[in-house]
């Protein structure tokens, strides 16, 4: 570089015409040289204080219409230096969580609270701010690089909360460090294909695909956490009907044919397939929504608080998705809590993952022809009876009506 500044600097006098004698040639060499050393500290100090791009692929983030989801890898290169959560920081806010996901810094916020800036452009809001890691000290297992990159989320300013109605990709992902992106699609009656449908009669089934596209990214495994159904798009607001509990508990399958479908690759981690029954509530409305709570996590790591459980009613049991390992199920019939079992190939901190709430709808569900307004299965929206209960009380019934008809004649026997 010295070299060809000092050749442009002779082409310059060659074309002006000046002579320099052997003197002022020497004094100009040792001012270029001094000039040379002056621009790479002043380049040194900017990058300095601008900072790199963090290593590839190892940040990840999603967004949501008022929330932000980051994850960082502790070791960016895999070369046992690590980052120092302390030093790590996504605008205003610090490290949330050092064992939420493993291997991963985790941070979770409003984007008020890390002072995320704020652009509006008709319907779409941009916004934005940096995840900044400036190291002041260092250690031997410590890594030592500067880095910063820019957080951008566009969100649509109606969405309050973010309900859709056909196969959308739900989280804006990383641009250029990484994707995870979340989806859905319902499927056809036997799971080979999509279906576009999205009227349904009251009982039949609602097969649904959830998935999650992670790009370049290790291999992550997608788990349904929480599955409600509800008349409106906040889940929060009563009433509302779980088919998913207890940390991927399949309970509506003790009520109604509803289980989590096994795939025809097992393999395919990112994505995992359900049934149940379409109900409605007793509203005048005939639209519900669907909420579910979704968790990526480590492959390996199946426990009590990541798994998918289905009920068997002939049988009795819980059984896993895949049938791995049934024991993590026999929590569905109590509270799951995390394990106390230890697994060699599983970290201790074993009940975190990245989570985001999916909101699909409105979708309609119909009355087939004939059938009745109070055929819903939704909870504590109206009096839904089973037919074994309905049946008893038949039963109890008519043996009321008996024994007031033996009481009736005894008494009309002895008046006469």
């Amino acid at each position: 570089m010295t070299e060809l500044i000092m050749d442009q600097l002779i082409l310059i006098d060659a074309i002006l015409g000046v002579y320099i004698s052997p003197r002022q040639e020497e004094e100009r060499s040792e001012f270029n040289m001094g000039l040379w050393f002056v621009l790479v500290v002043c380049l040194t100090w900017v990058t300095s204080l601008t900072g790199q791009d963090a290593p590839p692929n190892s940040v990840f983030y999603g967004c949501n219409n008022t929330f932000v989801s980051v994850a960082v890898k502790v070791d960016p290169l895999g070369t046992n230096k690590r980052l120092n959560p302390d030093q790590l920081t996504l605008g205003k806010c610090h490290v949330s969580s050092k064992t939420a996901l493993l291997g991963y810094l985790v941070f979770e916020y409003p984007y008020q609270a890390c002072g995320f800036n704020r652009m509006t452009l008709g319907n779409a809001v941009k916004f934005f701010v940096d995840l900044v890691y400036k190291p002041t000290y260092t250690t031997a297992n410590q890594y030592s690089q500067k880095f910063s990159v820019p957080i951008k989320c566009v969100v649509n300013s109606s969405m309050t909360p973010a309900p859709i109605d056909q196969t959308t990709t739900l989280l804006l992902s990383a641009s250029g460090m990484g994707n995870l992106s979340f989806s859905f699609r319902f499927m056809n009656d036997d799971f080979s294909g999509a279906s576009n449908s999205k009227v349904f009669f009251l009982g039949s089934p609602i097969n649904l695909e959830l998935s999650v596209d992670i790009g370049y990214h290790m291999p992550l495994r997608l788990f349904v956490d929480e599955g409600i159904v509800t008349p409106t798009a906040d889940a929060t607001e009563p009433p509302s009907y779980d088919l998913i509990t207890n940390h991927g508990c399949f309970v509506d399958g003790k009520v109604a044919h509803s289980k989590f479908v096994t795939q025809d690759q097992p393999n395919q981690l990112n994505s995992i397939w359900l049934t149940f029954p379409a109900m409605k509530f007793a509203t005048d409305s005939n639209e519900i929504y669907l909420t579910f709570r979704l968790v990526v996590w480590d492959p390996k790591g199946v426990t009590e608080l990541r798994k998918a459980c289905s009920y068997l009613p002939e049988g009795n049991r819980w059984e896993l998705l895949g049938n791995s390992d049934n024991t993590v199920c026999t929590c569905c019939d109590g509270v799951c809590t995390k394990s106390s079992r230890k697994r060699r190939d599983v970290n201790e901190n074993e009940d975190g993952g990245l989570i985001h709430t999916m909101v699909l709808g409105p979708f309609k569900v119909h009355n087939p022809s004939g059938s009745a307004d109070n055929e819903s299965r939704a909870a504590e929206t109206g009096f839904s009876m089973p037919p074994a209960v309905g049946a008893l009380f038949l039963e109890l019934a008519v043996l009321l009506l008996l024994c007031i008809g033996v009481v009736l004649y005894g008494r009309s026997k002895q008046k006469n």
